[in-house]
């Protein structure tokens, strides 16, 4: 899609927060009267109803929808022509009477109605006049919570998940297992969340977990905003939590402790025994049943194979299957797991460790440790999700990383034209070793939406990073009202003060060389 917008178009009224891609505007206003009606066809019904509620909350009253268009203020439509920029398309007129949202798909009504409320006048209840063509650079523009290291209750899951929608976010990425927790309940496996769910310094040992109820309830929630979820179970390393429920799943069957501290720790599922690929493909029969998006994420990062070098069954697994090493054993491993979710309609997706060894063909992967690998992933042919962490990990302290770090970041940089085909987008990393719920939306906005502006223009696209910042601004105010509370957005901004979280950012991501 071209970016080919009016001069006009450099300067948004309101918080519009990626800006769109195409826009001219023109003089007056449209201001309807008391009552608001709006028309929508059954497919959009979704965004219907979150026009409604963003308006309701800003006191505008909203009739129910009327049948006839002609009826309507606001009428969500199917195109009349041919709408350039693929299936999140979609084109947006305000006239002096009325506005029109013009999309193919519910995800395109979405971010329609997303810009209406965005260029919604709260004090004047009124609207700027305009034609606008917009579309997504990046398919995948998402962000990852880590709930394992401190639990995240639904509530502020939700509040999180209204941010990422208010700015076209589409990817939840959500964390669920690991060393220190193991956070979805699997009914065939109780002990799961009645051993691994409880950290020996968590809450007085409370259990906390997700139950299916709070899963479905989050994925209705996400899916009438536009986004969809992603559940990652940890795989083969990062499994202490589960070693602790079932101790026959590891190589050496020792009882372990769910973790309290950070760091990694050797407890891998053991590789040689069949049992335990049954344990973990039932464990995914009920994931998949519980999320609908056709993604799952197996982690594979950060495995230490010292007990796989001591372990018989370990050992003659690799004989058996005449591997090279522990290296093509991690890779047999996750490739066995990617395979049984294939033939469930799912694709697998990986942590970039997997091309240490031989991955799957169809697997996605997410790079973390470094640019470079994001260029070696798809120079070999794979799906990338891009997560550098010297721009993505929202973890670090303000001092680390700020808004204007995010911004800088160009998901394809140094890529030729082929190998940034398979860059699908990025995401941000929001892990919780340091960051407990009283400080975690503080730490995600306002420097997600710098992705959100990234992904959604290109790069290249970008207007200076003044202009962008002042939009911030105008949505952070915003989102305090809608309950969201966003915190600084640069280095300055803090006084001088270091905000909470990682600062470890300046030594090397382990094993990069390695690999690139």
């Amino acid at each position: 899609m071209s970016d080919s917008s009016s001069p006009a178009s450099s300067v948004f009224p309101g918080a519009v927060v990626p800006r769109p891609r195409f826009a001219e505007w023109e003089e007056g206003r449209f201001a309807p009267g008391e009552d608001l009606r709006i028309s929508a066809p059954e497919e959009a019904i979704a965004a219907l109803h979150r026009l409604q509620h963003g308006l309701g909350k800003r006191g505008v009253v909203v009739r129910s929808n009327v049948t006839s268009p002609e009826q309507a203020d606001i009428v969500l439509v199917h195109p009349a022509e041919t709408l350039p920029g693929g299936p999140e398309a979609y084109r947006l007129t305000i006239f002096p009477r009325g506005i029109r949202v013009e999309a193919r798909t519910a995800a395109g009504w979405g971010h329609g109605v997303q810009t209406v409320l965005d260029l919604h006048a709260p004090d004047t209840r009124d609207w700027p006049l305009v034609l606008m063509v917009d579309a997504p650079e990046f398919a995948w523009r998402g962000m990852l919570l880590d709930c394992c290291r401190h639990f995240v209750p639904k509530p502020v899951i939700c509040r999180i998940l209204d941010g990422m929608a208010a700015s076209k976010l589409n990817r939840f990425h959500w964390h669920l297992t690991d060393d220190q927790a193991w956070r979805i309940e699997i009914k065939r496996y109780p002990r799961l969340t009645e051993v691994g769910a409880r950290r020996t310094d968590e809450s007085a040992g409370r259990r906390q977990f997700y139950s299916h109820d709070d899963i479905r309830d989050i994925v209705e929630y996400a899916t009438q905003r536009g986004i969809d979820i992603v559940p990652e179970i940890e795989m083969p390393g990062h499994a202490t939590a589960a070693l602790a429920c079932y101790p026959d799943l590891g190589c050496h069957q020792v009882p372990v402790e769910v973790k309290a501290q950070w760091g990694l720790f050797p407890h891998n599922y053991n590789a040689g025994k069949d049992h335990v690929f049954e344990f973990l493909e039932n464990v995914l029969s009920e994931v998949v049943d519980l999320f609908p998006f056709p993604y799952v994420h197996l982690g594979a990062d950060e495995c230490d194979k010292a007990q796989w070098r001591d372990c018989p069954d370990c050992q003659a697994r690799i004989k058996a299957e005449g591997l090279a090493d522990e290296t093509a054993l991690q890779s047999y491993f996750v490739n066995r797991i990617a395979a049984f979710l294939q033939r469930h309609g799912r694709t697998a997706i990986g942590w970039d460790e997997i091309l240490e060894g031989e991955p799957m063909s169809g697997m996605m992967v997410q790079a973390w440790r470094d640019e470079r690998i994001i260029k070696l992933a798809a120079d070999r042919g794979f799906p990338v999700i891009a997560s550098p962490r010297r721009f993505c990990y929202l973890d670090m302290a303000l001092s680390q990383i700020d808004l204007r770090d995010v911004f800088s970041f160009d998901p394809t940089a140094g890529l030729d034209e082929a190998s940034a085909k398979m860059v699908v987008g990025a995401e941000a990393n929001m892990w919780t070793e340091y960051v407990d719920e009283s400080e975690l939306e503080h730490m995600i906005f306002p420097r997600l939406w710098g992705l959100s502006e990234v992904l959604w223009c290109g790069a290249h696209n970008l207007m200076p990073f003044d202009e962008f910042k002042a939009r911030v601004d105008l949505l952070s105010a915003r989102a305090r009202v809608d309950g969201l509370q966003p915190g600084p957005a640069l280095r300055e901004d803090v006084a001088g003060k270091d905000r909470k979280g990682r600062t470890d950012l300046d030594e090397p991501a382990p094993g990069v060389e390695k690999l690139a």
